[in-house]
């Protein structure tokens, strides 16, 4: 052997002795990175793709859930009524849905004949209920030009147009819009002309009742008589109220930003990181990503708490949204509320909100004065 191979043999063992040495030292470490921070998420993965298979095995499709609704805004403050109908218009395919039967809607049915026949061949399409007992017109302000009137019970009325038993329906948007922002128009006159009103979403329509060969007034009038206790209840439920949107956003980056400063966890795993050899690297960035993920999720949820706590003192009722994806792709939305508010509450509720979107890394949405649907 030459002396320049053994010298090369030489090197190549103490090379391998060396490596040797740095694996045996580091071997407790990985193993405990290992078991803390990669096998949960493994097993997690696991388990989801076997769950995955097992639901396609069984059911071979999926169900898909009713959208929420998408709110749509276009600045910071407070908006006007018809805008909500424009957002509750923009939600996918809800706008278009045929009213369904439930324990507050009357049911529907379909008849001709009799001495009532042309009446049995029209519906009555349903704006809301009005706190007064009025029989009255409103004027040509209806869906496609139709006469809206009221049609009385007790100490209710129903406002109301003659249509077709078929629901609006149409592929061209701009012509659904149309017909949401009418509807919405309704509602606000008939508000202002008697107060308080039950607002029903778009294409609530009333069909005669065939069993019975009662036309759809005297279907909505039977409907009326059953859900009058309920009917009273709603009413003095959202009476000198309104319904406004409140959606709060986070920017992901700033919170990890402030969470990295802060953090004594986080600070201790980036000095251990420089005193780390180069291979164990990755296993220390996963580690760092975790503990950062860790504390932005708790976080996230006191400043939940916190914000639907502040908000609550100004409002009579809130329902929790689900949250949507946003736009922005910096952003992420911690809180989606609909808010019932009483007509003298809803300034402070703003100057509240105000205050929210001040703080660092957050943003605020707020929207209304709308019907109250989400409480209805």
């Amino acid at each position: 052997m030459s002396e320049k191979n053994r010298f090369r043999g030489i090197i190549a063992e103490i090379t391998r002795e060396e490596i040797e040495a740095m694996v045996r030292e580091a071997k407790g470490e990985i193993a405990e990175i290992v078991r803390a921070e990669l096998r949960p998420g493994l097993m997690s993965a696991v388990r989801e793709a076997i769950s995955k298979e097992l639901e396609s095995a069984v059911f071979g499709y999926k169900v898909e859930g009713e959208e929420e609704r998408e709110i749509a805004v276009l600045s910071e403050k407070v908006f006007s009524q018809p805008q909500k109908a424009m957002a509750e218009e923009n939600e996918e395919k809800e706008v278009v849905t045929p009213v369904t039967t439930s324990d507050d809607e009357p049911t529907m049915a379909m008849e001709a004949g009799g001495d009532q026949r042309q009446e049995q061949k029209l519906g009555l399409y349903l704006y809301g209920i009005a706190d007064a007992n009025a029989q009255t017109k409103l004027g040509e302000m209806g869906i496609e030009g139709n006469e809206v009137y009221t049609i009385p019970f007790k100490e209710l009325s129903a406002i109301v147009h003659d249509c077709p038993l078929e629901p609006y329906n149409s592929e061209d948007e701009e012509v659904v819009k149309g017909w949401v922002k009418t509807h919405q128009h309704v509602l606000d006159v008939a508000e202002e002309k008697f107060g308080t009103v039950i607002p029903f979403g778009f294409d609530t329509i009333i069909k005669p009742e065939g069993e019975n060969n009662a036309t759809a007034k005297e279907t909505l009038k039977k409907w009326m008589a059953e859900e009058f206790d309920s009917l009273k209840e709603k009413i003095e439920r959202i009476r000198g109220k309104k319904e406004y949107g409140v959606q709060i956003f986070y920017i992901p980056s700033v919170m990890s930003e402030k969470i990295a400063e802060n953090s004594e966890e986080i600070r201790k795993i980036k000095e251990e990181m420089k005193s780390k050899p180069p291979g164990m690297a990755y296993m220390y960035k996963q580690k760092l990503e975790n503990a950062i993920k860790k504390e932005m999720e708790s976080r996230m949820n006191s400043y939940f708490k916190n914000f639907y706590e502040r908000i609550k003192r100004h409002v009579e009722e809130i329902k929790v949204e689900k949250t949507k994806k946003t736009d922005e792709k910096d952003k992420q939305m911690i809180m989606n509320l609909s808010c019932l508010v009483a007509n003298d509450m809803y300034k402070a509720l703003g100057t509240e909100l105000e205050e929210m979107d001040k703080e660092e890394g957050f943003s605020v949405r707020f929207t209304g004065p709308w019907p109250a649907y989400s409480f209805v």
